[in-house]
C-alpha cells in the first residue's frame, strides 16, 4: 500500500477537521482559505479518505467513552421513569433518549479502505483521443462568438420616434413589435 504524504497545511487541517472544527476554523488553523479546504475534500483522494478515517476514529472515540458511562446512565434513567414524584415531561424525555438510542444507526464496520487500484492519481495519455481540458471556472467550453449587426443605428428611447409622430420613441413605437417597421406603422394605407 503506497504512503500518503500529505503537506503541513493539509495535516492541520485534517487533525483541526478530525477535532471537531468546521471548515473555516480548519482553515484558521492551517493557515489557507475555506476554499482550499474544499477543493482537497472534492478533489484530493487521498485527503479525503485520510478525512473519512479521522473521522470514523474519532466516532468510535467517542462511542467508547460513552459505552463506558452507559451503564450509569441506564440507571439513572431507570429511576427518573420508576419515580412516581418525576415531572411527566421528564419521564418522556428520559423515555424519548431511550427509544432514540435503542433506534439509532450502528457505525460503520470498519474503516474506508485504501485501493490504489480504484483510483487513477494520473490519467493516462492517449495521443489519438483529444485531451479536454477543464476549467474551473468554465467548465463547458465556450462556443464561437456570432457578431450580430444591425442594418440601421440603434434609437434611443429618449429620442424622438421615427415614424413621425413627434413623441419620444419609449411613448410610441417602442413595445410594438419589431417586424414592423416604424416608419410604415405612421404612414397609413393608400386609397
Amino acid at each position: 500500500m503506497p504512503e500518503i504524504v500529505f503537506s503541513t497545511e493539509q495535516t492541520l487541517a485534517l487533525d483541526a477537521i478530525a477535532a471537531g472544527a468546521s471548515l473555516t476554523q480548519a482553515a484558521d488553523q492551517a493557515g489557507v482559505h475555506r476554499n482550499t479546504i474544499a477543493n482537497w475534500r472534492r478533489a484530493n483522494i487521498g485527503f479525503q479518505l485520510a478525512l473519512c478515517n479521522a473521522q470514523y476514529d474519532r466516532t468510535l472515540l467517542f462511542r467508547e467513552n460513552a459505552e463506558e458511562l452507559l451503564q450509569l446512565a441506564l440507571d439513572n434513567i431507570r429511576g427518573i421513569l420508576t419515580d412516581p414524584k418525576a415531572s411527566p415531561s421528564v419521564r418522556l424525555k428520559a423515555s424519548l433518549a431511550i427509544v432514540n438510542i435503542a433506534t439509532s444507526q450502528v457505525p460503520p464496520q470498519k474503516k474506508h479502505p485504501w485501493q490504489i487500484e480504484d483510483t487513477l492519481l494520473v490519467p493516462k495519455r492517449n495521443p489519438s483521443v483529444e485531451q479536454t481540458v477543464h476549467n474551473l471556472h468554465n467548465p463547458t467550453p465556450a462556443a464561437p462568438v456570432q457578431t450580430i449587426r444591425r442594418e440601421e443605428p440603434k434609437i434611443g428611447r429618449n429620442e424622438a420616434c421615427p415614424c413621425g409622430s413627434n413623441l419620444k420613441y419609449k411613448r410610441c413605437c417602442l413595445n410594438k413589435p419589431h417586424g414592423t417597421p416604424a416608419s410604415a406603422a405612421a404612414t397609413p394605407p393608400p386609397g
